[in-house]
């Protein structure tokens, strides 16, 4: 019996201190029950915007400020409000802004998936971008060769104009108040016709040979030289004393630079088929502060 109790003993003992042993390496720190909760998405990269349509212009602004401050492009503000190079605008005038542009954001929630898509969708817009490029450089390129050698193009980078008050634009010389006809830009003997937009505003359009003179109507600065608007091909802006400004499009070659002095009458580019045009013709616009106006008001026939 003494046997059996002092066995019985010795397995109490030593299950005792398994026990103790296993208690004392069991972990007693326990993960918090939050741990696995998921942290919402939050998108830094959202725009808040803060233009309305119409834009009024303030003191200061540039066409390219705005299309920045509205999240927008220069193209499409230009586009919405038929501005042409260099985009002259002016204080206290309403610019109407593309819907598309103002509302997207809107449109954007923070779900992983719609992120996802925007991103596919701003690869394909990248690709687009890249193929119009090489695009535009391949024509740039076609036209270049096609030029005669002594002709000069310069096609500096687009820039745009600061918001100028109305009054800055309006001649102040004193002797003329009323703005002299302008001249025939081209040989008389060639074809042309007037051609009228949806408000009844008049353009003209001649048609001959590439290589054919083209003249300034009146005297001013050349304020634009470039090919910058696709759908104009190579294009002269020159901006006159009066407040007015011819344009020039479609040439084959520019005879001269941003900022050079022009005489009526005098040579300034040579007729093309660049643009969208499918025939050699030069394409007439006249402006008055920065707005469409019918040429044939001013154009001496």
């Amino acid at each position: 019996m003494t046997r059996i109790k002092q066995s019985v003993l010795k397995v109490m003992t030593l299950l005792t201190t398994s026990l103790v042993i296993v208690s004392c390496s069991s972990p007693t720190k326990y993960q918090s029950r939050h741990a696995d909760e998921v942290k919402p998405i939050v998108d830094t990269n959202k725009k808040v915007h803060t233009c309305h349509s119409p834009y009024r212009v303030v003191a200061g602004d540039t066409l390219s400020g705005i299309a920045v401050k509205c999240d927008s492009s220069i193209a499409a503000i230009a586009n919405e409000n038929h501005l042409l190079p260099p985009y002259i605008i002016y204080i206290n005038q309403d610019l109407i802004l593309p819907i598309e542009d103002v509302t997207s954001s809107k449109k954007k929630t923070s779900s992983v998936k719609e992120a996802s898509k925007n991103k596919q969708d701003t690869k394909k817009q990248e690709i687009k971008h890249l193929e119009k490029q090489k695009l535009k450089k391949t024509q740039t390129k076609l036209v270049k060769n096609n030029q005669p050698k002594s002709s000069k193009i310069s096609a500096k980078k687009e820039t745009t104009a600061k918001a100028i008050s109305r009054n800055q634009s309006i001649n102040t010389h004193k002797s003329s108040k009323k703005s002299k006809a302008w001249v025939w830009p081209m040989h008389k003997g060639l074809a042309y016709r007037y051609i009228r937009d949806h408000a009844g505003l008049s353009v003209l359009e001649i048609y001959g040979v590439p290589g054919q003179k083209v003249r300034a109507v009146a005297p001013g600065k050349v304020v634009y030289a470039g090919n910058g608007i696709i759908n104009y091909g190579w294009m002269l802006v020159i901006k006159h004393n009066n407040g007015y400004m011819s344009i020039y499009a479609h040439n084959s070659a520019l005879l001269v630079k941003e900022g050079d002095d022009v005489d009526s009458g005098q040579e300034v580019a040579l007729m093309g088929a660049t643009g969208n045009t499918k025939r050699p013709k030069l394409y007439v616009e006249a402006r008055y502060q920065g707005r469409k106006v019918d040429i044939k008001k001013v154009l001496k026939q």
